[in-house]
């Protein structure tokens, strides 16, 4: 209604304006500079309302550029997602809006659906082992020896999101079948049925602890990380040994300045060997 009254107004004013111009032409100038300026006056007018038009279609896009990107903002905070990590930056973007309401985007029916896993819909022992990897793989996100680019860039940048989706993907299978085991025990289990679950519950079990391994692996090398971040400590410590063999030196310690040095050299072996195994442990991830 209100913009209803605006385009109103400024038609009036266009048109008062247009019949005093062509008023003062035509007292001034003569008829024909009146003629003229009424027929520019449409092609004005027009030029107006397309400016208008261009000026207000490029405000609603920028405020709802804005508001979309507040909402997908809003979904990664309080939705717990993994997503496929061979995804692109478009499609990851499609994923969420599938979580806003306004887009009235069905989620069971997105066609990325099988390209990521919402966490709050795995069983609480399938989180939880999620939970484990991905403490894992934070672990190693945060470490020194990757801070310094010492670790596989293949392993970090490429597997561990792939482990992660992978791992993920299983879990979301495993949970299904889970529940479909559960529906198909109600009631009555006769020996025929039990004959048909068994080994679909057998075939369950083997992914689940084939799952667990691969979890446990990532937990393996997050300690390699943790240990060769220890051993950067320890290389950082081992450049003090010479304060403490001067100090030695002052009190005429010869024995231990000698001690002091053999241990540090077996010690700078058994450091770039801790290192080594870390980056070999992040290599066999992709196995």
């Amino acid at each position: 209604m209100a913009r209803g009254c605006g385009w109103a107004l400024a038609t009036i004013s266009v048109c008062s304006a247009v019949l005093v111009t062509g008023v003062t032409l035509y007292v001034r100038l003569g008829p024909a500079a009146a003629v003229v300026a009424v027929l520019l006056a449409p092609i004005a007018l027009c030029g107006f309302v397309l400016a208008h038009d261009v000026t207000r279609r490029r405000a609603l896009t920028a405020e709802e550029a804005r508001l979309l990107a507040q909402e997908r903002f809003q979904v990664r905070r309080t939705v717990d997602l993994v997503i496929d990590p061979a995804l692109t930056g478009a499609e990851r973007l499609a994923v969420l809006d599938c979580f806003i309401p306004r887009l009235a985007r069905d989620v069971p029916s997105s066609p990325y659906r099988d390209r990521f896993v919402v966490v709050a819909e795995l069983s609480p022992p399938a989180r939880a082992l999620l939970e484990r990897a991905r403490r894992a793989v934070a672990i190693v996100y945060r470490s020194e020896v990757m801070r310094r680019r010492l670790l596989d860039d293949l392993a970090n940048e490429v597997l561990l999101p792939s482990q992660i989706w992978e791992i993920a993907r299983l879990l979301r299978m495993q949970t299904e079948l889970q529940e479909e085991q559960r529906r198909a025990r109600r009631g009555v289990v006769t020996p025929e049925l039990l004959a048909v679950l068994r080994p679909q519950q057998d075939a369950l079990d083997r992914s689940v602890a084939a799952v667990t391994a691969r979890v446990e692996g990532l937990e393996q090398y997050a300690r390699r990380v943790q240990e060769a971040d220890a051993a950067l400590r320890a290389r950082e410590a081992l450049g003090n040994n010479d304060k403490y063999r001067e100090l030695l030196a002052h009190t005429d310690d010869a024995e231990g300045i000698g001690a002091l040095t053999a241990h540090g050299d077996a010690l700078e072996e058994t450091l770039a060997r801790s290192v080594r195994e870390a980056i070999e442990a992040g290599q066999t991830l992709a196995l």
